[in-house]
């Protein structure tokens, strides 16, 4: 069998790359990492390195530790081995980004390992949407054949978990959380800050770095909505020379808390994000549901 297929996934911030990784990580066909984001691509610089290094090391000690504990547990050995393969994986990982990076020879070993047999292997990392065209064309050179998915979310939505996000992990002991999601979303649609939400989230901006450095036949851009269907997923197989193999579209991947975004915010998001829904109307059709019934919201609130 000739060499899988190599696959970015770079889809925005909280826009499904999680799902999409367990989905490809349960295909029999696919050769997946115990790490889903390799931040491999994005830490050429030194400072963003020593901090994804810092940040795997941490990740590696807390595993282990976790992995001590389960071996003693009844009946959790099984548990244990997982916990001490994802520590093992990033290990190798932190070698690779601290090492040699010339020609990308580790980065590219790491991937292929136990993909023999395998039709597809895969670096789902959503920060690689924010990388310069010439740093994608590097990325596209690796294999004999990249593949790159940039998975989009309907904007509201997507902004919405974002900040959800955020304000679970800045809340203090007792907080509200409504309350401190409600302030971060108000300080967005004021003042644009910060500002790093709103850019991981970039559609346009993303699509045009990658359409301006990957051709045309090898970056699929796809709702995210549309890729929990059989029509979705059966699509998306061919892209990516896979066979079909259903996944669970019920099953939620970090889910953010439930907290309602209130309607006169909702529209406020819909109305700033307006260029957003128009391009990917423009260039990938039909806009999902749950897009067109927060464009309906925004209008029903008018300006």
């Amino acid at each position: 069998m000739s060499e899988p297929v190599l696959l970015y996934g770079v889809g925005a911030t909280k826009a499904g790359t999680s799902w999409f990784y367990r989905m490809l990580k349960d295909h029999p066909e696919c050769a997946v990492p115990e790490v889903k984001e390799a931040h491999y691509w994005d830490t050429f610089d030194p400072a963003a390195r020593a901090q994804q290094v810092d940040s795997f090391r941490r990740q590696i000690t807390a595993l282990r530790a976790a992995a001590a504990r389960e071996r003693v547990a009844p009946g959790r050995a099984w548990r244990a081995a997982n916990l001490e393969r994802y520590a093992d994986d990033l290990a190798a990982l932190v070698a690779i980004l601290e090492g040699e990076r010339t020609g990308d020879r580790l980065y590219r070993d790491w991937l292929m390992s136990g993909a023999a047999g395998k039709r597809l292997v895969a670096d789902i990392t959503p920060a690689y949407g924010l990388l310069p065209p010439e740093t994608l064309r590097r990325m596209d050179g690796v294999g004999p054949r990249a593949l790159f998915v940039y998975l989009v979310r309907d904007p509201v939505a997507r902004l919405w978990s974002h900040v959800r996000m955020l304000a679970q992990r800045q809340l203090a002991a007792g907080g509200d959380l409504a309350r401190q999601a409600g302030r971060i979303m108000r300080r967005i649609l004021d003042r644009g800050e910060p500002q790093h939400v709103l850019v991981r989230g970039d559609y346009p901006a993303a699509h045009a770095r990658l359409s301006g450095a990957v051709a045309a036949d090898r970056l699929r851009v796809e709702y995210c909505e549309r890729l929990y269907t059989e029509a979705g997923q059966r699509d998306m197989a061919q892209f990516l020379g896979i066979g079909y193999h259903p996944a669970d579209a019920t099953r939620r991947v970090h889910e953010g808390p439930g907290i309602t975004l209130p309607a006169d915010l909702a529209a406020r998001a819909a109305r700033m994000l307006a260029g957003h829904y128009a391009w990917a109307a423009r260039t990938l059709g039909p806009l999902p549901q749950a897009w067109q019934d927060n464009l309906a919201l925004a209008s029903r609130h008018g300006a």
